[in-house]
């Protein structure tokens, strides 16, 4: 599944001796292909020098990981060879990258001028390219005003989009899976060197699967489908602004390197009078239909490294395009295939969409113990995927939907174009799992059938997400001073030790103030601070299997939704217990005369006097100590833990 040979990680930072480094380039200086790449469009040497010096007198932006995967996207030559921020959001009916930024830039607090200069840096301060700002533009909406095609924008408050041409010094640095990190010349080589493309082929023998999320028994029979009929697929991953050091990027690539494995299996009896069948891409257009021959390696070519891969059928390839929440939830089946004219060296799109795509690539994401992007889960407790998740709370415009998805299927298609393929997936396959299906199978530690998800890739889900019972957990009190959180939490640990078969950290508010967060004060920064340390630890516990009991005050909902979003993101289960005691009864009980400093004045923004206590709507266990014990408050969330899953029935 992988490519010739592992590329060097600085591969496209070009050499004095390159013989393609005279070439020019996109802002008219000597540039260079790197590795003969005519679509890779980065400087010579000297110009990089150049550049590099006079960077020093520029502003310089940090680009977030979304921005750099689309830089990425521009420098590698999949909107054309003059790489550039255009002024629209579309060109020729295709969405294409964009530069929004904040008015403050380092190191002035003014937008960059036109004519001037910008340096694009990555997060650790590489340089990856040079911006020549030739306009700045408001962003609708914001309020900014002053700023137009010629203006500096100077006293506006709102982000701008800059506007210019591109100069690039080196692609972004990828330490995670190189050698599924082709470009799009790269990938045309591959193709060419396995015989998937080329003139003993014929026209449209090569396809796009675009993989969101994961593929499942129902995508794999699709891809299956395809090759039967002669055609290759090339599984393309949207992994833009995905951390290296994340499991669950891992994971969703091992998953989809393992479905590959079932699509080059045997050919089953049962498929065997499908050889003749049609998929809806064939009565799309004459650009990707009919069937061709098995294609011919080039006998002249020298064997690679990478040669025992190549009888199989399909190929993965990651690309920096930006995974899409809309591409990863199973829809109502319906067309989902764009059939191309053919690669075009510029990567233009030469074909028509049939139809708004139906979303996914896969059906589903990664599971995982999550949340989607708003902290709101599903279900307490439920396994999420990892992809890019839907706030399913949200209420989703269907016309705004569908303009949304035939944007992604027009930017997909131009980049499956660039990349040299000849026809576009899209759409998930009909019978693919929902998220919550397989969620609830990796939870209760069950079997995932094999009509659901091929055997390789439930391997591979059931090795990375445990069942609750060998998973990390976070348990979080929270509630007013004396509410009686850390003597819940003080019990709560010594039941979970009498049981066994967790190791339990407990992270008390008094004591991690005085050993985690030693000097924060008391006002709502510092308290939200602490509550994040607090979380981040517990994230690092239960992403390493084990249990955190926590027992802060965490007034403020916006923050615990952080750190239930840490915990997840983590691996690790969550459960919030809010013990709800009254403040009246909390100030009866008041051991250090808290509650009787801060209505004297003498402590300010005390919580439940001074300084409001956010209930949560969205605890799992609530509990009021006025009215229970603490064995029969903890009682209560042992039987939801056991209900969940977290313990084991008695």
């Amino acid at each position: 599944m992988s490519a010739t040979s592992a590329p060097n990680p600085d591969r496209h930072v070009v050499s004095p001796t390159d013989p393609a480094a005279g070439s020019t380039g996109s802002a008219g200086h000597p540039a260079a292909s790197a590795g003969g790449d005519p679509l890779l469009t980065l400087v010579g040497p000297a110009r990089a020098a150049e550049l590099t010096s006079a960077s020093r007198d520029w502003s310089s932006l940090t680009l977030t990981p979304a921005q750099l995967a689309g830089l990425e996207l521009l420098l590698v030559g999949a909107y054309g060879p003059h790489p550039g921020y255009p002024a629209q959001d579309e060109v020729a009916g295709v969405p294409v990258p964009t530069l929004i930024v904040p008015t403050g830039l380092d190191p002035t607090p003014q937008v960059p001028a036109p004519g001037s200069s910008v340096a694009l840096r990555d997060a650790e301060g590489v340089m990856i390219a040079a911006l020549h700002v030739g306009a700045t533009i408001p962003v609708p909406g914001t309020g900014q005003g002053g700023a137009g095609q010629g203006g500096a924008g100077q006293g506006g408050a709102g982000p701008v989009r800059l506007v210019g041409e591109l100069e690039g010094i080196r692609l972004p640095h990828h330490p995670d899976h190189p050698d599924l990190r082709l470009t799009p010349d790269q990938l045309r080589a591959e193709l060419r060197a396995r015989g998937w493309i080329g003139p003993q082929v014929g026209e449209g023998a090569a396809w796009a699967v675009w993989a969101d999320g994961l593929l499942h028994t129902a995508d794999v029979g699709r891809i299956r489908a395809l090759t039967r009929q002669g055609k290759r697929c090339v599984v393309l991953a949207p992994v833009g602004g995905a951390d290296p050091a994340d499991a669950r990027h891992h994971l969703r690539v091992r998953c989809l390197l393992a479905a590959l494995d079932a699509v080059d299996a045997p050919l089953r009896p049962s498929e065997a009078t499908l050889a003749s069948e049609a998929v809806a891409s064939d009565a799309l257009g004459t650009g990707g239909s009919g069937r061709h021959r098995e294609p011919t390696p080039d006998p002249y070519r020298r064997p690679a490294p990478g040669d025992a891969t190549r009888g199989r059928r399909s190929l993965l390839v990651l690309v920096p395009a930006l995974p899409s929440p809309l591409l990863v939830t199973p829809r109502e089946p319906g067309l989902s295939a764009t059939v191309l004219s053919g690669p075009t060296s510029t990567g233009a799109t030469a074909g028509a969409t049939a139809g708004a795509a139906t979303a996914g690539g896969n059906g589903d994401g990664v599971p995982t113990p999550g949340q989607d992007g708003a902290g709101v889960d599903a279900e307490p407790g439920a396994a999420r995927d990892l992809g890019t998740p839907v706030n399913r709370g949200t209420p989703v415009d269907l016309g705004l939907e569908a303009a949304a998805l035939s944007r992604l299927t027009a930017e997909r298609a131009q980049l499956a174009s660039a990349y040299g393929l000849t026809g576009s997936l899209t759409g998930p396959a009909i019978g693919a799992p929902g998220r919550d299906e397989l969620a609830s199978l990796l939870d209760s530690g069950g079997p995932i059938p094999a009509e659901l998800t091929p055997p390789t890739v439930a391997a591979e889900l059931t090795r990375a997400v445990p069942p609750r019972l060998r998973r990390g957990l976070t348990v979080l009190f929270t509630g007013l001073s004396g509410s009686g959180k850390s003597t819940l939490a003080g019990l709560l640990v010594c039941r979970l030790l009498e049981e066994g078969g967790r190791r339990v950290t407990l992270l008390d508010g008094d004591v991690v103030r005085t050993h985690l967060s030693k000097g924060l004060g008391f006002d709502r920064a510092d308290r939200d601070t602490n509550v994040r340390r607090i979380g981040f630890v517990a994230a690092q516990v239960a992403g390493a299997g084990g249990t955190a009991v926590c027992a802060p005050i965490a007034p403020y909902a916006e923050v615990r939704a952080e750190v239930r979003a840490m915990v997840r993101a983590a691996g690790g289960g969550f459960v919030l217990v809010h013990v709800a005691t009254p403040v009246e009864v909390c100030e009866a009980r008041d051991r250090k005369g808290l509650y009787a400093k801060a209505r004297a004045g003498v402590i300010p923004a005390f919580t439940g006097v001074s300084d409001p206590y956010e209930v949560p709507q969205d605890a799992d266990v609530t509990v009021d100590t006025a009215r229970l014990s603490p064995e029969e408050s903890v009682d209560r969330v042992l039987d939801h833990l056991r209900l969940a899953g977290w313990l084991a029935a008695d």
